[in-house]
């Protein structure tokens, strides 16, 4: 959070640079006025303040939740206006200093809470990824110029004539109240998809993985994959292992091979994933199911397997069966689930690795009865 405050007073470096290149091509015509707003000043500037929330901010570990791209987006901005408003007081003085800290300064606190509530979504969205940044610069270049626009008009000699300032600064903290409105309820969008994440009962989905879930899928095994073995596997084994199974190439071999995959969500954001097929007439296996560390403890592995043993019986499935590495407490959970060990094995994956697992075994000899609710839930839930 300093890093990005810090970085966001880096910010105003470029923003200078260019508005000055820029300000050599306008005039103080109205229409030259507008456009410089739009372009040369709002554009600029939340392009300057995205750089640092896309590629520092969004890359952290600790961005695991939509409403950290508005904490973070709102962060970088604050820097940029705390080092504008340093300049505009040593500029115009105090006395205009004062006046943009309740006016100019929220302004860019609510431009970046626009940008982040996108930069929030695209976080957990790959496929509309580039679509949902570019909808959070739109949106805070729009309200940004509009907000200026009615501040820099009255630069323009014809209205400076006839018309009023206060008509002007009415218009630009009537922008301001627009977008004070609409950040108010995009914070409150993303408020209430975390509470579903972390606080209340989950509200858990599953999605049928096809190819284009793939960058999900290694993006998610990419935070699941270094905190659950790190304790287990060295470093470069779990770097080995990681391009071995979940390269591009390597998924799209797996999802050949007959292995369905599912991607799990609650509240509508992507927590892990999983992964299984059938080995042997009417015996499947459960290839993969990795969840986020913050999401484990509350249900999901269960609700996950629960429903994968639901689509498989209906298709004659007698066993589900596992493997799980001997020194992984998850062994304890499938336990709990009525897994048991059958056997070990040591799987030879070169570079001179092995997987070394516990062979575990659901029987799956009770009948499948469901209600009609529980029917209705699992086609909700099996999207």
């Amino acid at each position: 959070m300093i890093f990005s405050f810090l970085l966001g007073i880096l910010t105003v470096i470029p923003a200078i640079f260019i508005e000055n290149i820029a300000d050599q091509y306008f005039d103080n015509s109205i229409a030259s006025i507008i456009i410089s707003s739009y372009l040369a000043v709002a554009l600029v500037e939340e392009l300057s303040k995205f750089l640092v929330l896309r590629y520092y901010s969004f890359t952290r570990r600790s961005f695991d939740e939509p409403l950290d791209g508005i904490v973070y987006a709102v962060l970088v901005a604050m820097g940029f206006a705390t080092i504008e408003n340093v300049f505009y007081a040593y500029k115009y003085g105090f006395s205009v200093a004062f006046v943009r800290m309740f006016t100019s300064v929220p302004a860019h606190a609510t431009f970046a809470i626009i940008m982040g509530y996108f930069v929030g979504k695209a976080r957990f969205d790959n496929i509309n990824r580039k679509k949902l940044f570019f909808k959070g610069i739109l949106g805070a270049t729009i309200a940004h110029g509009t907000y200026d626009s009615f501040l820099f008009l009255n630069e323009n000699e014809w209205l400076q004539s006839n018309v009023s300032e206060v008509l002007f600064f009415a218009g630009a903290l009537a922008s301001l109240y627009v977008s004070i409105r609409l950040s108010r309820k995009l914070i409150r969008v993303h408020q209430l998809t975390s509470e579903q994440l972390f606080f209340s009962a989950p509200v858990l989905t599953i999605k049928y993985a096809s190819p284009e879930d793939i960058s999900l899928i290694r993006n998610l095994s990419m935070e699941v994959w270094p905190q659950t073995y790190s304790k287990i596997l060295s470093p470069h084994q779990i770097s080995y292992m990681l391009q071995l199974m979940y390269s591009e190439a390597a998924l799209h071999k797996q999802m050949h091979e007959n292995n369905q995959f599912l991607i799990i969500y609650n509240a509508g954001i992507p927590v892990g994933f999983a992964s299984y097929g059938e080995v042997e007439e009417n015996i499947y296996k459960l290839h993969k199911i990795y969840i986020l560390p913050k999401h484990q403890g509350r249900g999901t592995g269960k609700f996950v397997i629960d429903q994968i043993i639901r689509d498989i019986k209906p298709k004659g499935a007698t066993a589900l069966l596992l493997n799980v590495n001997r020194h992984n407490r998850a062994k304890e959970f499938y336990e709990k689930l009525g897994f048991t060990i059958i056997g070990t094995e040591d799987v030879d994956i070169g570079d001179g690795y092995f997987m070394n697992d516990f062979i575990m075994e659901k029987k799956l000899t009770e009948p499948l009865i469901l209600d009609s609710s529980e029917d209705q839930d699992d086609k909700n839930a099996l999207d």
